[in-house]
């Protein structure tokens, strides 16, 4: 190991793995990164958290947590003191707010997005839904403001990972960047979590949802999932409950435990995945909109848990030459109505040689396609790849210079005038 290698993480928000797959993905590349550098920083425009704050974290010694403002360019200074071989940004957005001060600060610096999921997919799919846009298909559907903010992005920094295939499939083909600047790279876990005394069929009752509550797309489910689905499971399955856990409930969500008799029972945050999965038999993902991959489907794979979602949850989990049949549960879509769902969640409830032919398939997808074994050094190796062409002159590719240069000129000034304003209005 080279002495002193350092890398950057620029965060939209301080990690939360417990509150979401973005928390998720971060710690994997934190500690990915920690196996070839001795200090990895984490940066982010997010007001710090305290020591009461909702979803801390630990992290190793050799990671730091930096606060650092937009709109700031003393920041520069600061990041030329840093001085790091890596920087990745865990979003477009992030590219966009820092992107000049850091090309201007640390041209040697390898820069990375780590795009936790598309926003021009997820934006689209939101836009359709509230009616603002047509429905339609790739790749004219996604070629939105979004879609030309993010794709900017893409291009200018130096390589950039997606999580799910289809995002992978979609850049390519609709957008024309392919391979030489982006790559699928799954989530990757541990081992899945298993219990002698819990894993079958008739150890496990009822149904779970989890994810977090600020997420549109889960909200949006959620409420489908009350209003529409959740009537015609109970009706076929009397006294069945489904327990729903998440980050930051709002109070509309606690409120339902009002009604007692509906089998919904607002749990909150939970204290370990334990508790929402090992006695759950099935896992509903009713997702009518959104991007990336379902980290809640996984996690509940991870123990075993079917899971009964739409296409939405189904897309970036397999390569595109994957069959649905492939994945463990069922996927059903979303614009025929309630009636599909409900009839793939009650089958997969009471059917037990369905559930356990489901079970396996969960464990075997888990073991192989995103297992931290497999996943992890494909990862590692890419990096290293990508630091070496940094190294030789290959990177960044002329295209990149072009744009950077013009995203110099044009958010330099314009942060600075805001940096100004900003001060006058201190004085």
């Amino acid at each position: 190991m080279k002495p002193n290698r350092h890398a950057l993480i620029f965060s939209t928000v301080w990690p939360e793995p417990d509150s979401s797959a973005a928390g998720v993905r971060q710690m994997q590349w934190i500690r990915l990164l920690l196996q070839d550098f001795e200090r990895v920083s984490l940066i982010s425009p997010a007001k710090p958290k305290g020591e009461h704050d909702w979803g801390r974290v630990e992290v190793p010694d050799r990671v730091e947590f930096v606060p650092m403002p937009l709109n700031d360019w003393s920041v520069r200074d600061r990041l030329v003191e840093m001085n790091p071989e890596l920087v990745l940004f865990d979003r477009f957005l992030l590219e966009e707010q820092f992107g000049a001060i850091v090309y201007e600060a640390l041209p040697d610096a390898l820069v990375l997005i780590e795009t936790q999921d598309l926003h021009l997919v997820r934006r689209a799919r939101e836009q359709a839904r509230l009616g603002e846009i047509p429905r339609g298909v790739a790749p004219g559907f996604y070629r939105t403001e979004t879609a030309i903010r993010e794709t900017a992005a893409i291009e200018r920094a130096d390589y950039s990972f997606v999580v799910s295939s289809f995002e992978e499939h979609l850049l390519r083909d609709g957008f024309g960047i392919g391979s030489e600047k982006q790559a699928w790279m799954p989530f990757f876990y541990d081992p899945p979590v298993l219990s002698n005394s819990t894993a079958g069929f008739a150890e496990r009752s009822d149904f779970v949802w989890i994810g977090n509550f600020r997420h549109a797309p889960n909200a949006d489910g959620l409420r489908w999932l009350r209003e529409r689905i959740w009537p015609g499971i109970r009706e076929r399955i009397p006294g069945a409950k489904c327990r729903v856990y998440g980050a930051y409930p709002s109070e509309e969500f606690m409120a339902w435990n009002r009604d007692k008799s509906s089998g919904i029972e607002v749990m909150g945050p939970a204290r370990h995945l334990d508790e929402v999965f090992l006695k759950a038999r099935v896992n509903l993902a009713p997702l009518r909109f959104g991007a990336g991959v379902k980290g809640k489907i996984l996690e509940g794979f991870r123990y075993g848990v079917p899971a009964v979602t739409t296409w939405i949850g189904f897309e970036g989990l397999m390569d595109l030459s994957r069959s649905p049949d492939e994945f463990p549960g069922r996927v059903v879509e979303h614009s025929g109505g309630a009636q599909e769902f409900i009839e793939a969640a009650v089958r997969m409830h009471q059917e037990p040689l369905k559930w356990m032919s489901e079970h396996e398939k969960a464990i075997v997808l888990m073991k192989t396609e995103f297992s931290q074994e497999r996943v992890e050094p494909l990862l590692r190796q890419r990096v290293r790849e990508l630091l070496s062409k940094k190294s030789d002159g290959t990177l960044p590719v002329w295209r990149s210079r072009i744009l950077r240069h013009e995203l110099s000129n044009s958010r330099k000034y314009f942060s600075k005038w805001i940096e100004e304003k900003e001060r006058k209005s201190r004085e």
